[in-house]
């Protein structure tokens, strides 16, 4: 790589800190280049990175790291490149097959591993420690370099400075996405590190205190604990700050992220754009398959056609339910999607969908049924790409 300008990198410190200053991430090394080094070259790059003071000395963090140019293996046809910084779930690793995908579409992509290992899930030296492969999400120490989160998050920050380096990306044009628990991240780092121009978030989301499915692992904490990890960590302290627009999607009955919590957390965000799907999958490679991520991610970075955006629905004196709906790419299909369902956990309620109209730019459907405790509408347009609109709660106890 080639070595950056001293007033390139002054500018570079400044806007970093304009965006981290007064968060416990606000420490020294987090607003540097971290320093690299080349470990495999293939169609992805190989590399380590420097994270963080840990246990005494740099945190090392593995990636993969894919362009056009290292696909082709011509490098020298990388120039003012889009970048996307993705970000793994629980259990996940630097996929080098998520890189090469966007790598695919265009873009230089980084994935790391925040679990301390490399290739073949092993540990590397340096890396942060886990006992028994467990990721201890939730440790709170006296040594807040020695918690997984705090460590995560400035890893993922590391990687931002380190790739907008790089002479072949266009630090304009720039995204992150993550999975599950790469979700909350991303809806964390969204509030933090705004210098992304586009966030998406897949399943995960902030409030897990109230209702995740990572609720039973904050309250094995104790009580100072529990509201340490909350204050600190929970992306709901962080989002509502973002300017930046954000692609929340999920899955009706998704396991980990439940609706309620889920629409507590988008609602804090201004510049929004929903997708809700029936039958959603959880698993990283469900999460990334979803096309919405690229159709909305490069709509904002290279200007291709945007998603569709459905408003707020209202009631008319019809007794019908009104909707506006902005759009470029034609409608194929709109419906009304309801559950009666009054089961507690709401991953386990039953979902039922019926088609409804447009015209033009409006959506009209019939009141949902006697019993309904939440409902939304969505679509689907001619390209097979999914939105919704906001979710409604009926269920006085939601």
């Amino acid at each position: 790589m080639k070595k950056t300008p001293f007033i390139i990198l002054c500018l570079f410190t400044l806007i970093c800190k304009g965006q981290i200053k007064g968060t416990i991430w606000d420490v020294k090394g987090i607003y540097d280049i971290p320093k690299y080094k080349t470990i495999s070259t293939d169609s992805a790059i190989g590399i380590t990175y420097h994270g963080l003071m840990y246990k005494g000395k740099p945190q090392n963090v593995f990636a993969y790291y894919a362009t056009p140019g290292t696909l082709s293996g011509d490098r020298s046809k990388d120039k003012n490149l889009p970048m996307v910084i993705l970000v793994h779930g629980g259990g996940g690793i630097a996929f080098k097959e998520w890189a090469i995908m966007w790598a695919k579409k265009g873009y230089a992509a980084l994935s790391m591993d925040l679990r301390g290992n490399g290739p073949g899930r092993k540990h590397i030296e340096g890396g942060f420690d886990e006992d028994n492969a467990q990721t201890p999400y939730f440790t709170i120490t006296p040594n807040i370099n020695e918690q997984w989160m705090f460590q995560a998050v400035a890893d993922v920050i590391l990687a931002n400075n380190l790739v907008r380096s790089f002479p072949e990306v266009d630090v304009n044009r720039t995204a992150i996405t993550g999975i599950s628990w790469g979700g909350i991240i991303t809806c964390l780092i969204a509030g933090v590190d705004q210098r992304y121009k586009v966030a998406v978030p897949v399943y995960g989301c902030g409030y897990l205190l109230q209702n995740s499915s990572m609720r039973q692992g904050l309250l094995q904490l104790n009580e100072q604990d529990r509201q340490t990890w909350v204050k600190q960590y929970d992306p709901s302290n962080y989002i509502g700050k973002t300017k930046m627009p954000m692609l929340f999607l999920n899955g009706a009955n998704d396991p980990h992220f439940y609706l309620d919590s889920y629409a507590k957390t988008y609602r804090l965000v201004k510049n929004k754009n929903l997708c809700i799907k029936m039958g959603l999958k959880h698993s990283h490679h469900y999460g990334w398959a979803s096309d919405e991520i690229f159709a909305f991610i490069n709509s904002y970075l290279n200007h291709s056609a945007p998603l569709a955006v459905i408003d707020e629905p209202a009631h008319n004196e019809n007794a019908t339910i009104i909707a506006g709906v902005k759009y470029s790419t034609p409608i194929s299909k709109v419906f009304l999607n309801f559950t009666q369902d009054t089961t507690s956990v709401l991953m386990k309620r039953k979902w039922e969908s019926t088609e409804v109209k447009i015209n033009k730019n409006q959506i009209i459907a019939p009141q949902p049924p006697a019993g309904t405790t939440i409902w939304y509408l969505s679509l689907i347009d001619d390209k097979g790409l999914q939105v919704s609109g906001p979710l409604q709660f009926i269920d006085p106890k939601l």
